[in-house]
């Protein structure tokens, strides 16, 4: 794998892109969402073709008759208004666009992406009236203890869709390992370690990873920035720590700890500036791996993005 071949398997998310919160009545929904890959809406009597067509006050009258609401009663009226929106931000999602949604009791969160072009509505008296659907890719499905403690917010969350917006620093890192956004490489590590985290052994291998850094950019001439490199981090024992760098290197950092993880032949790599980088640094890439190793880092998410297409 050349240089390019590993700066491909970056992901690119997008910056404009939306996340959604979609409730699935109290969990009932949340088995077949995730088995037939889609989300969908309820007040089935208000067809797409009404959101599209027709003015927000004919689709609003609609709803109050079918509801048996009151629109000159003020709490009424914010009823009808917010049946209304929550249709129309449905019918708006874009492709690309994330979504979570909860199971019974939003014990477990499920993270997906929106990847059709628009909604449709799926005819299925099973359904109780949530016909209108979008077709998604789940990505992740989580138990909410192994989350974040701020995913715990969404528990309080009871509208049927909402924005999330705030949330997506920690989203992206559920979603992603190894990712590029405004600009800036991502990179996600998951400490699994149980005990209580040895500081040296932390302090070790950050040491081992700055270093990396440094000379990757210096010898494949990226001329980047040392100075432009952040952490964050949530090591609740377990808990992540995302590496977060402009340019280059963090990708090739990323593909290295890969290599190192999986114990390769340096003789494996054609690439001969690759193979020359990891002969020289083998020592401080060997540190690197040792305290992965050490600190229960999982090793399954490091293969991932250079997995990808059975390659």
């Amino acid at each position: 794998m050349d240089i390019n071949q590993i700066l491909e398997r970056v992901d690119e998310f997008n910056s404009d892109r939306r996340y959604w919160f979609v409730r699935t009545d109290n969990g009932k929904h949340f088995p077949d969402y995730i088995k037939n890959n889609y989300i969908a809406i309820g007040w089935s009597y208000v067809t797409l073709n009404d959101i599209k067509h027709k003015s927000s006050s004919e689709v609003k009258d609609k709803i109050a008759k079918k509801e048996s609401l009151d629109p000159s009663n003020t709490k009424q009226k914010a009823k009808i208004t917010s049946i209304y929106n929550k249709l129309e931000r449905f019918s708006k999602l874009k492709k690309g666009d994330i979504i979570v949604v909860p199971s019974r009791r939003s014990e477990r969160l499920a993270f997906g992406e929106i990847i059709d072009d628009a909604s449709f509505e799926f005819d299925d008296a099973t359904l109780n009236s949530h016909t209108k659907r979008r077709r998604v890719k789940w990505l992740q499905d989580k138990s909410i203890f192994e989350l974040d403690p701020h995913f715990f917010r969404l528990r309080v969350n009871r509208h049927s869709i909402s924005d999330i917006g705030s949330f997506a620093p920690y989203i992206d890192k559920e979603v992603g390992s190894l990712f590029k956004k405004d600009g800036k490489t991502h990179y996600v590590l998951s400490i699994e370690k149980q005990d209580n985290i040895n500081f040296r052994e932390l302090s070790g291998f950050m040491d081992n990873i700055e270093s990396l850094l440094a000379n990757i950019s210096e010898e494949f001439n990226f001329h980047e920035n040392n100075e432009e490199f952040y952490v964050k981090m949530n090591l609740q024992s377990p808990g992540k720590m995302e590496i977060i760098k402009g340019g280059k290197s963090l990708a090739v950092l990323a593909f290295l700890l890969f290599f190192t993880s999986c114990k390769n032949d340096p003789e494996t790599i054609k690439d001969p500036k690759v193979k020359k980088f990891v002969i020289e640094h083998r020592e401080t890439l060997d540190n690197a791996g040792a305290e992965i190793d050490s600190l229960d880092i999982n090793i399954d998410e490091i293969i991932e993005p250079f997995k990808k297409n059975g390659k």
